[in-house]
């Protein structure tokens, strides 16, 4: 009988059209909270110290529920240098802002990447969802074509990074989400700036 039955679900997936099996990207399921499981997952340890010295990742390991839209290392090597130096002053800066950074620009960075409430993949789906970020900003998940979710900035509602003429084309979500106790990881290209 069990034969049977995986050659029925092997026949069944051969008769879905290939994007929508192109689609299908299973969940990851965390027992731990999102920032907790973010910094086991490596390759986010530049968006992990900027939300840290922003002073989210305690709020990160707290009840939530949150989404976090979570650029990895190669995603962070896409900010523009400037931002970059300003926030981070390990990589640049000078004198006291070399020490501290731009605190006002880098909770607004942090903020930009965290949205209240638990919002997966699967309530996505063949939809395109609005939502606001913690600073403010709506964005908007697009989820329309098959395999292919895209977000991006819409208008100017929060608050921003400011200073710079730079503002994030569509962002794609680059891999599964990450289901954490306290809520959800979206790991995107690019991170967000406006």
């Amino acid at each position: 009988m069990t034969h049977r039955r995986q050659f029925l679900l092997g026949a069944t997936a051969a008769l879905l059209p290939l994007p929508l099996l192109a689609q299908v990207r299973p969940s990851i399921v965390q027992t731990t909270n999102v920032a907790d499981a973010l910094a086991a997952a490596g390759g986010y340890d530049t968006f992990i110290e900027l939300i840290s010295r922003a002073g989210s990742i305690d709020i990160l390991r707290g009840a939530g529920p949150f989404t976090i839209l979570a650029p990895n290392e190669a995603a962070m090597m896409r900010m523009p240098s400037s931002l970059r130096e300003d926030i981070n002053p390990s990589t640049g800066g000078s004198g006291a802002q070399r020490q501290d950074g731009d605190r006002v620009r880098l909770l607004a960075f942090a903020n930009m990447h965290i949205i209240e409430g638990r919002h997966t993949l699967a309530g996505f789906a063949d939809r395109v969802t609005t939502m606001r970020t913690r600073n403010g900003n709506m964005v908007e998940v697009n989820a329309m074509r098959p395999g292919n979710t895209v977000i991006r900035i819409i208008g100017d509602s929060g608050f921003g990074v400011g200073g710079l003429t730079v503002r994030t084309a569509d962002v794609q979500l680059t891999g599964p989400d990450v289901i954490c106790s306290n809520g959800v990881i979206l790991p995107i290209s690019e991170p967000l700036i406006q």
